[in-house]
């Protein structure tokens, strides 16, 4: 059980990392392009982390939709991650009940 409990562990924290990392780099690229279009554009892109630069990409989709997918991906894999770990977490909790006694 050893393997599958590294196994979930390994899976759970990969989602999260590429999923934060990719809406580090959406963000980078949507919050300093979000200045040059007024300050009705920056300040939700700057207040509302997920919400807003996402809200940016889509209002301007035909000059940032690389931004746009990377932040869209970003959240996708973080709920992914999310699912797993409340779904498989007590699944793998249970199996390695018994072999702890």
């Amino acid at each position: 059980m050893d393997a599958g409990f590294t196994a979930f562990v390994f899976v759970v924290a990969i989602l999260i990392a590429v999923g934060v990392s990719l809406l580090l780099v959406g963000y980078v690229g949507t919050l300093p392009a979000s200045f040059t279009f007024g300050w009705k554009n920056w300040v939700p892109t700057l207040l509302v982390p997920i919400v807003g630069p996402i809200w940016f990409a889509w209002r301007h989709w035909s000059d940032f939709s690389r931004p746009g997918k990377q932040l869209l991906a970003g959240v996708v894999l973080i709920l992914v991650a999310v699912l797993i770990l409340y779904k498989g977490g007590p699944y793998i909790v249970d199996r390695m009940g018994p072999s702890i006694r």
